[in-house]
């Protein structure tokens, strides 16, 4: 994106923060994180907050108003989260709006400034596992009081798993990626093995669904915060504990079994964490992100391998370390 368009959507984002909030900005410093969104810190008379635009060729939200919905509903969440003392940003409302547009229909939202930092992936601390383990412990509780706007958005489907799966493979062959072809070869006989009635008993809800590094922000003594519910939805709660415990602590190929202990623990002091649960919720998240991550798409686009190296690092280990995987969390 162009500087000077970046710095004329924070011109006018501004003046519009002026007129529907009172707050005079001073100062905007542009976060590059996220694709195709422009986020700052801006600096206001009464603090630093936090503002996100939504880019309009990323979400189309005047062609699609069910996602501008979507959104609204999400930052609606995120707000009474904090509310209810999730460690997350509150966000502004004006008029119960939380999401709004300028004149010429730039829609952002302004949400609290969280002061933390971001750890490599497999490298949270046991305090900052079991503070992490605390929130989404009480985000989980919390959102079981909020009623599910629909049918879950996925659900564990061994032939739906392999109709995507198959695509994968016509596009790796079509690629000759024997690289990519091998992965998918392991994968298939991976979910071949897997009994799927062991998510019959799997509860349904709202839930974060992206608990990464990149969104859990920490300090010196713990978690400071998490952000970015762009896709809460509803689906299997579950989910965000294997998403939290496998990118806060695997590192170098080894579960810090210690950190994970330290997360279930914080976790229980909201809701039951029964032996057994952590694996099962791994599979899940295997049969999500397998399909997103072990793919030619991701393999061609060298600007991603970085970032999306470390999913395809963790599909592979899951695989590896599945026979063994309840023995190493039998203790916890």
């Amino acid at each position: 994106m162009i500087p000077e368009e970046i710095e004329s959507w924070a011109s006018e984002i501004a003046d519009d923060m002026k007129k529907q909030y009172g707050l005079s900005v001073h100062n905007a410093t542009p976060i590059d994180k996220g694709w195709l969104n422009v986020k700052w810190k801006m600096e206001t008379d009464q603090g630093p907050v936090f503002v996100k635009f939504y880019h309009p060729a990323r979400y189309k939200l005047h062609l699609h108003p069910e996602r501008k919905a979507a959104i609204r509903k999400t930052l609606e969440l995120q707000h009474g989260l904090h509310s209810a003392g999730v460690r997350c940003p509150g966000v502004h409302q004006q008029n119960n709006r939380f999401l709004q547009e300028t004149s010429t229909g730039l829609h952002y939202a302004v949400l609290d400034w969280v002061d933390g930092y971001t750890m490599p992936a497999g490298s949270l601390s046991e305090a900052q596992m079991f503070d992490l383990g605390q929130n989404i412990g009480n985000m989980h509780k919390w959102l079981r009081s909020v009623q599910p706007m629909d049918n879950p958005a996925w659900k564990p489907d061994k032939e739906g798993y392999f109709k995507d799966w198959q695509g994968n493979w016509k596009k790796a062959q079509e690629a000759n990626d024997e690289i990519v072809l091998e992965w998918l070869t392991r994968s298939r006989q991976f979910v071949e093995s897997l009994d799927f009635q062991m998510f019959d008993a799997c509860p349904v809800g709202w839930l974060h669904w992206d608990l990464w590094v990149d969104n859990i922000l920490v300090n010196e003594h713990g978690l400071a915060g998490i952000v970015d519910f762009d896709r809460m939805a509803v689906a299997y709660p579950e989910i965000d504990v294997a998403r939290a415990i496998l990118s806060g602590s695997l590192r170098d190929g080894q579960l810090r079994t210690d950190t994970v202990a330290s997360f279930v623990e914080g976790y229980r002091e909201y809701l039951e964490l029964s032996k057994g649960i952590v694996v099962r919720a791994i599979s899940m998240l295997y049969l999500i992100e397998s399909i997103w991550w072990l793919r030619t798409e991701v393999r061609a686009e060298s600007n991603l391998r970085g970032l999306l190296g470390r999913f395809i690092e963790e599909m592979h280990w899951i695989e590896d370390h599945w026979e063994t995987l309840q023995e190493q969390l039998d203790c916890i």
